[in-house]
Formats: structure tokens, C-alpha cells, sequence
């Protein structure tokens, strides 16, 4: 796996320092420094960073996994930078300014600077910390590893689950803030510097910026043409360097809105069964930006071959299946040097991160109106967390309510809130940013997988566009589209195509789009047989577990495991399985959370015998 890990102190020749296997063989380079009290092992693509530890000019080493795409100076003047030069610049502004160089970098990275003069260790993160850093802190020395897996178990950490924290994976399929389901060990929060003094063993923490939502007072007009300026250049820094750049491509608007922008279009992956309507817009779209088409077909035991892939690189954010292109990582990584995503877009720019009011119908029937209802206490913010989509009961967890679990992490004090440890101005704040501050709080694994198939770059987490979304009312994300009114002015034949889930042209009213995905939808439903294929982008995971019996295979292989986990009744699992596979419920979503946990080679390491 690409990545990072190490140890500082007593512990740090002793201990097993390694990243996890890769997912591609031979497709990374890997180093080890190694010196008293000190060892560090790093994982990169091959040919995508300069030979690292970089020295700067004082003598420290640096170390950065990520990439960094522009410097911005004290004037506002910004520089691009060649992301594989990542290491390098950092060591470079590190010379100049300080720890206080971080602030001026746009990219996705997570640093380390180890200063054998100092006798200190520092570790940085971008603003939305979208390489997560895990660490534990004690008498031994300290352990990092920019995977949760791969901490370092020194001679005085003894692994063992939170049972809190197990179940919230269970019920929310992701951990929170800074916290992870294995006891000692933490999340660094974004936008923050950790500094280690390893004579005094202590940790400092400061925090370099934070979303602050302060809308202006701009015509939507304003806010199209900024998103569409912005998101050219966002595009322009990430493809810049002379390399094969690709991208998942969609049927929808975010990934397509990155092939509008792209000066040479990327080639275009698309994940399907089939050309189902999904695949064919797909396919219209790369056609009409002149992008080679790869259509990947996935297979009815594609979700099995995901389950086994994604078990060494799982981070406690989403289950297996949302690895969504691991299945295809020889295919991918034979043709492109990058990966291009469209992720993020609903967060900054959509209604995905908004609470708003909705409208109940007959029949389960719900609509979400174009107004917010952001909540004013923190009871409130729980009380809209348990209720969110994506939270489950699954009847085979026999631990504390949810409610219960995400009110013990929540505090308010002077109107800041600290949620999982992360700090927020306000309530209203937090609510606004958690899905993306830290990204780690997103409900798919999508990312840190791709991340393991080659360098993946998301245009939508620029800062300019981030500053951008900060700055936008709300009222313009609920009621329009301004995604899809910028891709109109970049270009306007990729607006004129159909969106999949609507099938309307993408330049039609928000309005339009929510009816249309509506009503698709329930046609979806009339014409759906008992099969995992569907017209949409995903397969039907409940026909999948009904089709395939590898969810039932993992949950015999993981017995015993199962068995040691807290507040898991495996009887009650295996019953849920049953009655799914019987027809009687609808539980895949329960069990692939589920097997996630049971095949994480993490699990075997702290419950195993």
C-alpha cells in the first residue's frame, strides 16, 4: 500500500514498521529509514515522487504522501508545482517559513519532519486532511501510520477494540472525527500540525485553518462564473505535468463536469454490467469530449473480488463494496499514470451536506424542499445524524443506541463545538462542514482506494473552490445547480446530454432533475427483475448477497474472530443472513459492514489468537 509508518523512541528498532501489501505487484517503490530511535518505512507509485527523505536546508528530513499542487505566497500570488516534486517543495518552503509553510500549499497530502537536531517529529495535513494520519502516544515512544491497520505496535500498546467506536462503524459505516474503533489509537484532525518531542514525550497540536460559512452577497450569476473559472484552473493544476491522466467517469455530472474542463481529455473508465443506460450516457459523454471509452464489466461476482481486495487497505470509511474500481486496478494502472475524480461536488456545491425541510408522502414517499433546517443545539444535530440515510440497526449489534454514542462526542462550550474531537465554531458550522472537515467523515471508500490503484487528484477539494463554497448561500445550492450551469460555460455539448438518474439534459432546471430522478426511479422498479444488474451506476448489493454466497463464506471463515468482537451476537449474524438470503429481509447493506470488519487483517491482529 502506498503510504507512510513508522516509530519515534525506545520502541522504534524493536517494533514491525510496514505499510501494508500493495494492492498492484511491482507498481510501487519502497524505502526504509532506519537510525537510533527512529524508523520510518514509506510506499509511493513508481514514478510519481523524488527519492524521499528530502533534506531541507537545516538538516531535516521530509517525507510526503499526497501531492501538492500550488504554493501561494504572503502577496496571494499563486505558483503551480509539479506534483511529483511534492517532497521537495515542501522541504523547500519548509526552509523558508517554518511549520507555517503548510498553510500556503493547495493539495491532498499528509507530511512528516523529522528534525534530529530539535530531537522533534512534526506531522502536517491538508486543510480537509484528505490523506488521513493515525498515531498512538504513550511511555514507548510514538506510532504513526498513514493507514489505521498499520500502526506500529510498540511493547506497551496492547490493541484492543472501543466497542463505542465499533458499533458506530456499524451504524454509520464510518468513525467519526478523530476517532477510530482501536483503543489509544487517533486520527490527527485536519488542517493540523502535530509536533513530538521525543526527550519529553510530549505532543503539541495547532491548527493552521477551519471552514467558517460567511455568504456573500452575489447573484447566482456570479457564483457560475467563479465555479466555472475556478474549476478550469483546479483542473488545469492536477494535469498540467506530462503524464497519461484518467478518470471514472459516470453517467451524472461530477465526473463529466471534469472531462468539460480538461484542455486534453483523460481517458475514460466507466464501471458497468453491460451497456445499461448509465453506460451509454457514459459512453455519449467521453464520445462528445473526444475521451477513449473503457467500459469495465464487472460480473455477478465482482462485489466478492472486492471484499478480498479491499480488506488490507479498509479504513473504518465505508464498506468493501464502495471500493468501487479496485477490480480493475491492473486494468486501469496499465493505461493511465493518474486518476481523475468528480468526488465531492454534491458536498461543496449540492444539497448532499445541507439539512433541509422535507415533505412526507403515502407509500414511504419523501421529498426534500429547497429550504435549510440547519439545527440550532447540538441535541438537535444528534437527533438529524440518527435519522440520516446512510445510519442502520443491525440486529446483530448488541451495543448502546446510536443517539447515545454520537451525544457522549459532542460538546459545546462558549458556542464552539467539538464533535469526535474535531473543533467547530458553531453548531450551524459543524453541520455544514463534518461531511467534509475531516473527509473521513464521508460515507464511501471510493477515495482511499483509488488511491492505492495510482496518484488520484480531485479537482473539487482545490482550495479556490472550497473558499468558494464557504462563500456561496445556501438558498443557490438548494433551489439550482450551479455545477451544471458553470459545465455549460466550459462546454455546452456535454450540458446538452442527458444525466442518468433523470434522464434530462443535464442544462435543465434542479427543479426538472428531482422529479425526473423520481420518477426514473420508480420506472427502475416496475421493470426490475430479481437480478443484481440495474440501469444505474451500482449493482443491487441485495440481489448480489442473493446471487453469490461469499457473504456467507466470510461469515463461516470469521467465526471464531467474530465471536471475540464486542457487542457482536455472530448467531444473530448468521440468522440475518439467512432470513436475506431467504427473501424475507433486506440486510446486505448490515452484512457487508459487517464481513468489512471480519476480514480486515487489523481484526486479527488485536482479537486473534
Amino acid at each position: 500500500m502506498v503510504g507512510i509508518s513508522g516509530a519515534f523512541g525506545e520502541a522504534a528498532g524493536s517494533c514491525d514498521v510496514e505499510t501494508v501489501p500493495p494492492t498492484i505487484d511491482g507498481g510501487e517503490v519502497t524505502d526504509r529509514y532506519r537510525e537510533r530511535g527512529v524508523t520510518i518505512s514509506s510506499a509511493f507509485h513508481a514514478g510519481m515522487a523524488t527519492d524521499q527523505p528530502v533534506e531541507a536546508a537545516d538538516g531535516g528530513l521530509v517525507w510526503v504522501w499526497g501531492e501538492v499542487y500550488s504554493v501561494t505566497d504572503g502577496a496571494g500570488a499563486r505558483t503551480t508545482v509539479d506534483p511529483a516534486e511534492s517532497a521537495r517543495v515542501c522541504a523547500r518552503q519548509y526552509s523558508e517559513h517554518g511549520l507555517e509553510f503548510i498553510s500556503r500549499l493547495d493539495g491532498e497530502f499528509v507530511g512528516c519532519i523529522y528534525d534530529a537536531d530539535a530531537g522533534t517529529v512534526s506531522f502536517f495535513l491538508d486543510r480537509l486532511g484528505a490523506r488521513p494520519l493515525y498515531y498512538w502516544s504513550g511511555e514507548d515512544g510514538f506510532a504513526f501510520s498513514t493507514s489505521v491497520q498499520t500502526v506500529p505496535l510498540v511493547p506497551e500498546f496492547e490493541p484492543r477494540f472501543d466497542e463505542r467506536y465499533l458499533a458506530e462503524y456499524l451504524y454509520c459505516r464510518r468513525t467519526l472525527g478523530t476517532k477510530t474503533p482501536v483503543e489509544g489509537i487517533e486520527q490527527l484532525p485536519p488542517a493540523t500540525v502535530l509536533t513530538y518531542d521525543l526527550e519529553s514525550k510530549t505532543t503539541e497540536q495547532h491548527r493552521y485553518w477551519e471552514p467558517r460559512y460567511r455568504p456573500v452577497d452575489e447573484p447566482l450569476s456570479y457564483f457560475t462564473r467563479e465555479l466555472a473559472d475556478r474549476f478550469e484552473r483546479a483542473v488545469a493544476d492536477r494535469t498540467s505535468d506530462d503524464r497519461e491522466h484518467g478518470v471514472l467517469l459516470s453517467g451524472g455530472s461530477d465526473s463529466r463536469a471534469v472531462l468539460a474542463a480538461a484542455d486534453e481529455p483523460p481517458t475514460a473508465f466507466h464501471l458497468g454490467d453491460g451497456w445499461n443506460r448509465e453506460a451509454r450516457i457514459a459512453k455519449r459523454a467521453a464520445d462528445a469530449a473526444g475521451a477513449a471509452f473503457r467500459l469495465l464489466n464487472r460480473g455477478p461476482d465482482y462485489h466478492a473480488t472486492l471484499l478480498e481486495r479491499a480488506a488490507p487497505i479498509q479504513e473504518f470509511v465505508g464498506p468493501f463494496h464502495t471500493g468501487h474500481a479496485l477490480g480493475f486496478a491492473e486494468e486501469i494502472d496499465a493505461e493511465v499514470d493518474t486518476l481523475l475524480t468528480g468526488l465531492y461536488s454534491d458536498d461543496l456545491f449540492g444539497s448532499w451536506s445541507v439539512p433541509q425541510a422535507t415533505l412526507r408522502l403515502p407509500f414511504g414517499v419523501q421529498f426534500w424542499l429547497p429550504f435549510e433546517r440547519l439545527p440550532s443545539t447540538t441535541a438537535d444535530f444528534v437527533a438529524n445524524q440518527v435519522a440520516a440515510g446512510p445510519t442502520r440497526k443491525p440486529a446483530f449489534l448488541e451495543s448502546k443506541p446510536l443517539e447515545d454514542v454520537l451525544a457522549e462526542n459532542v460538546r459545546s462550550r462558549n458556542g464552539r463545538v467539538d464533535y469526535h474531537g474535531v473543533d467547530y465554531e458553531s453548531v450551524e458550522q459543524l453541520s455544514l462542514s463534518s461531511t467534509l472537515y475531516p473527509i473521513t467523515n464521508g460515507i464511501g471508500f471510493d477515495l482511499y482506494s483509488a488511491l492505492q490503484i495510482a496518484p488520484t487528484r480531485n479537482p473539487f477539494l482545490d482550495r479556490r473552490l472550497v473558499d468558494l463554497a464557504l462563500s456561496m448561500p445556501l438558498k443557490y445550492r438548494l433551489r439550482h445547480d450551479p455545477l451544471h450551469r458553470a459545465m455549460a460555460k466550459f462546454d455546452s455539448s456535454l450540458a446538452e446530454l442527458p444525466h442518468a438518474s433523470s434522464r434530462l439534459p443535464i442544462e435543465y432546471p434542479k427543479a426538472a432533475h428531482v422529479l425526473g430522478a423520481r420518477v426514473t426511479n420508480q420506472l427502475d422498479k416496475l421493470g426490475r427483475s430479481n437480478s443484481y444488474r440495474t440501469d444505474g451506476p451500482w449493482q443491487d448489493r441485495d440481489e448480489v448477497v442473493r446471487t453469490d454466497d461469499f457473504v456467507g463464506r466470510s461469515l463461516e471463515a470469521n467465526e471464531a474472530v467474530g465471536r471475540r468482537l464486542p457487542g457482536i451476537d455472530m448467531d444473530a449474524a448468521r440468522e440475518t443472513y439467512r432470513r436475506h438470503r431467504a427473501g424475507e429481509i433486506d440486510a446486505a447493506e448490515e452484512l457487508y459492514r459487517l464481513v468489512t470488519v471480519l476480514e480486515m487483517p487489523l481484526t486479527e491482529r488485536v482479537v486473534g489468537e
